[in-house]
């Protein structure tokens, strides 16, 4: 390691940003924490690999670093001169065709993440955010989960989680290093530029699609992405090294979600509950066809099971030392919602949204 940093008090350390080097550029929230940066004058470089889809950053005055996770040079070009790292990139896929996608998924998760980690800090970053996930945390009964309450690793049953879990003890391993590693944890981020889309973008999609007949009992936690982008940044600035922040917001319900979505654009909500086993063997059935067909499978059996569980956090920690901004969620699906129609992925529903940016 190229230096030892004590660690201090979130309070006590405002870190200052010049030049910024971000993985997952091409991603919902890589792009997003993209615009954060340059909203705030940073210069930012973005490693991108061959022939990936630049369209989430178009248009943006950034410097492109073409390789991968695994690929050392290009990591110390796109590192040098930079005082900030922030690590967005990951595999995130829910359905796996067989060993190849499990070894690539952990190859990008866990040995990508140490890779990406050790060499910004051996190339004097004095502030780098690791992007994990919620996902690793257990829901404690009786209360949110909280920063503390991390699953073990043999309670995980889907790979996308075990695999973060792992990335995520690398970059507590280089924090407990000296490393100014902070963690970041996501919820489940909407809002604008969502151009993939990505699983809960397509739950505001397909509401508009009409493609929402029924729904199950659930729930998750709802951050919109540009607050979740500036809670990356606030991390970055504020943060305690080797520490964790959730960077989450409203909990609600599936039917809540689409009772709001019915409010602002004047399509019904949908009525039906689906039951649980239905949402299983409408998992298990799609994952067969999408063997059958060399396809994705359109509803993946782990992302069914992860889903039957509602997902609800307590934010409190990076509200209280980061100062995580959180706008109402009304707002964050109506911007959501806005963006898609402004794209032309559907058309307007029967009430006005406005302009996303409005």
């Amino acid at each position: 390691m190229a230096r030892s940093i004590a660690l201090r008090p979130a309070s006590a350390i405002l870190r200052a940003m010049q030049r910024a080097f971000v993985t997952g550029a091409s991603g919902f929230i890589g792009s997003a924490v993209v615009r954060e940066l340059l909203a705030d004058g940073v210069a930012v470089r973005v490693l991108m690999r061959r022939g990936a889809d630049h369209k989430a950053i178009s248009g943006l005055d950034v410097e492109v670093i073409e390789g991968d996770l695994l690929d050392a040079p290009a990591l110390a070009r796109g590192l040098a001169g930079c005082d900030a790292c922030f690590h967005v990139a990951g595999m995130n896929k829910l359905y796996l065709r067989g060993p190849g996608d499990i070894r690539r998924m952990y190859e990008a998760n866990e040995r990508g993440a140490a890779l990406v980690l050790k060499t910004a800090a051996m190339s004097g970053c004095t502030a780098i955010v690791h992007t994990s996930t919620v996902a690793i945390l257990k829901q404690p009964p009786g209360r949110h989960a909280t920063e503390d309450d991390l699953a073990p690793a043999d309670e995980l049953t889907v790979h996308y989680q075990r695999s973060k879990h792992a990335g995520e003890q690398k970059a507590l391993q280089l924090a407990g290093e000296g490393a100014p590693v902070v963690i970041a944890s996501p919820s489940a981020p909407m809002g604008p530029f969502d151009v993939k889309p990505t699983p809960t973008g397509r739950v505001v999609l397909d509401f508009l699609r009409r493609k929402m007949p029924g729904y199950m009992e659930t729930g998750l936690n709802v951050i919109d992405v540009q607050d979740c982008a500036r809670g990356h940044i606030l991390a970055a600035r504020k943060g305690t090294p080797g520490r964790r922040y959730l960077l989450a917001h409203a909990n609600l319900s599936i039917l809540e979600i689409f009772q709001l979505l019915a409010d602002l654009t004047g399509i019904p909500a949908p009525s039906f509950k689906v039951p649980r086993f239905v949402g299983l063997m409408t998992g298990f059935f799609s994952e067969l066809k999408a063997k059958a067909t060399g396809r994705e499978a359109a509803v993946p059996l782990a992302g069914v099971r992860m889903a039957l569980k509602p997902m609800f956090y307590d934010n409190q920690r990076a509200v209280r030392e980061l100062g995580l901004p959180t706008r109402e969620v009304r707002q964050t699906l109506r911007r959501a919602a806005a963006w898609f129609v402004e794209n032309g992925y559907v058309d307007k529903p029967p009430k006005e949204l406005g302009r996303w940016n409005d």
